[in-house]
């Protein structure tokens, strides 16, 4: 298995899960991982000469496809998710190699929500945009592929993933911290998000697949739960509408009972995670 990503946040969980059944190479961009156990390569996604190379060499059974810009995260998110998973999903499909992507619910206009994979994307914001056109990317490809639209993704081991960290830190200064209350998602713990993949990597199944956690939750009440979790005072979180100078989707709640159906692996809610307490820390 390739994760491509494997430095990141999912991408280190799905090949920290995979080893175990997987011989498993792990790929970064500035920094190798420091999981024992797996062959770490640097590989630019941009790079479509290196990107074969890479594959070509490797002949991966699977690829589980992580590596993306999140919005903060640099602005080249054209090149990184559009061409850069352009370049995997050929070289996948050449390989014959299945491929995971990894996409989003923000590829959704946010105007009904409860989206099922047979609805028809309609981005509102740039990155949502990329993605979109990531997911026609993997389709163009031709190959075994599985288009995975996640949600929010949450967790504390190994680090405190970014959907908390900035809030925690906000209010440890003593600022307040400003939350939309009418934006909706299913925000997914990222070990149950990662055992999903590693288990979609081994079923005879292509095509869209959606997985999101159980329960759908606002921006506001997400972030107030992950602060009452990590014991900072979430009494200076204010809820506040979403900005009206920005097109954004509000409710991309999906439907994930198709993944349900499939997958062993359960995906839980926020307040079902959560309760697990020092468990999951």
């Amino acid at each position: 298995m390739l994760v491509t990503g494997g430095s990141g946040y999912l991408g280190g969980w799905v090949a920290r899960l995979a080893r175990e059944h997987w011989d498993i190479t792990a790929t970064y961009a500035a920094h190798a991982g420091a999981e024992p156990g797996i062959v770490w390569r640097r590989l630019d996604v941009r790079d479509q000469a290196g990107v074969n190379r890479l594959i070509r060499g490797l002949q991966p059974k699977v690829i589980v496809h992580t590596a993306a810009l999140n919005p903060g995260q640099g602005n080249d998110m054209e090149a990184v998710n559009v061409a850069g998973t352009a370049n995997v999903a050929r070289a996948a499909a050449e390989a014959g190699a299945r491929l995971i992507h990894i996409s989003t619910d923000v590829v959704f206009d946010g105007q009904r929500g409860n989206y099922t994979e047979d609805d028809a994307p309609n981005p509102l914001s740039p990155y949502g945009e990329t993605k979109a056109r990531a997911e026609e990317a993997v389709a163009r490809a031709g190959g075994d592929a599985v288009i995975v639209r996640a949600s929010l993704i949450y967790g504390w081991r190994p680090t405190v993933a970014r959907a908390a960290q900035w809030m925690i830190e906000a209010i440890e200064r003593g600022d307040p911290v400003r939350l939309w209350s009418d934006e909706m998602r299913c925000p997914i713990w990222v070990e149950s998000l990662a055992a999903a993949l590693v288990e979609v990597a081994a079923i005879d199944y292509s095509g869209f697949l959606h997985l999101g956690g159980a329960q759908a939750v606002s921006r506001h009440d997400f972030g107030v739960a992950l602060l009452d979790f990590a014991g900072a005072d979430s009494s200076l979180v204010e809820a506040v509408p979403s900005p009206t100078d920005q097109l954004r989707p509000l409710n991309c709640t999906m439907d994930s009972s198709r993944a349900r159906e499939l997958l062993d692996t359960p995906l839980p809610g926020v307040g079902d995670v959560l309760a697990r307490g020092s468990e999951i820390q």
